[in-house]
């Protein structure tokens, strides 16, 4: 009990500050699975990396997440997307949390995507955070946006770029001062083979050191893909593994803290 006690504590630490993406964010685990390198690739969890890259879904996407921190129900991570295509672009909707109920990180947002040219796409998210603080019984709560393109550069090549929460106001309250931390994320991804993919990113949150991604997918059979990735702020390793068919995928992923052990996560997502 006392080491489960130990952990939430480090672990809340970590998550300083309040908002933090760092901590609280759900990324799907196919894109977990690759080291979070996602932000030129396209698909329902896009919302989480990239807003253009739910401009090519062209059928109604549900999707759920689920990811386990340390093996703590307290440090679990939920969350799901619908995406709805349309003649005039793509709608998505969002929402995930973090945390007990005395103490918890909440995140809902509504993203729309559309494709400018055959080469081209863009995407615009709006979502709100809501942040409860257990020594005043308070609830804390902030809006930003995030506005992302994706460009193919190649028949085999993507790049993306992600802007997010830059110019959110501050709020304050009698006991707690907060910000949403701006993010920029650049990268691609090549398609080496038929059945084989790379992808690289930077990352770099407000603050923080600039985290440099890589990862590859690897279709090991006929809807079967095998994953595996590297980050370099924290260290950490990524594997994953899937099935996905036209109607239906489902992820799996693993990373390992050096200091807190074991995350494991699952995403389905569901073409009607």
């Amino acid at each position: 009990m006392m080491y489960k006690i130990f952990i939430v504590a480090i672990a809340l630490i970590l998550s300083v500050p309040a908002f933090s993406r760092s901590m609280a964010i759900p990324t799907g685990s196919r894109a977990a699975g690759m080291g979070n390198a996602y932000v030129s690739q396209s698909g329902a969890f896009s919302v989480y990396h990239n807003p253009a890259g739910t401009s090519n879904i062209d059928q109604i996407a549900l999707s759920v997440f689920y990811e386990s921190r340390f093996q703590i129900e307290y440090l679990s991570v939920k969350a799901a997307t619908a995406t709805l295509p349309t003649s005039a672009g793509n709608f998505s909707f969002q929402f995930n949390s973090f945390g007990a109920p005395e103490w918890n990180e909440s995140n809902a947002g509504i993203t729309y995507a559309l494709n400018l040219s055959e080469r081209l796409s863009a995407g615009l998210q709006l979502h709100y955070y809501g942040q409860r603080l257990p020594e005043a019984n308070t609830l804390v709560m902030n809006a930003g946006f995030e506005t992302g393109a994706i460009y193919q550069v190649s028949e085999r090549s993507h790049m993306g770029l992600s802007l997010a929460n830059f110019l959110t106001p501050k709020i304050r309250n009698s006991e707690h001062t907060s910000q949403i931390p701006w993010t920029i994320r650049g990268g691609g991804h090549t398609r080496f083979a038929s059945d084989f993919i790379v992808s690289y990113e930077a990352e770099k949150i407000e603050n923080e050191k600039i985290n440099f991604k890589t990862g590859g997918e690897w279709q090991a059979s006929k809807g079967f893909l095998i994953r595996a990735g590297f980050n370099t702020a924290p260290r950490k390793f990524f594997a994953g593994f899937g099935y996905s068919n036209e109607t239906i995928s489902f992820d799996i992923a693993f990373s390992n803290h050096y200091n807190l052990g074991y995350v494991t996560s699952a995403s389905i997502t569901l073409m009607l």
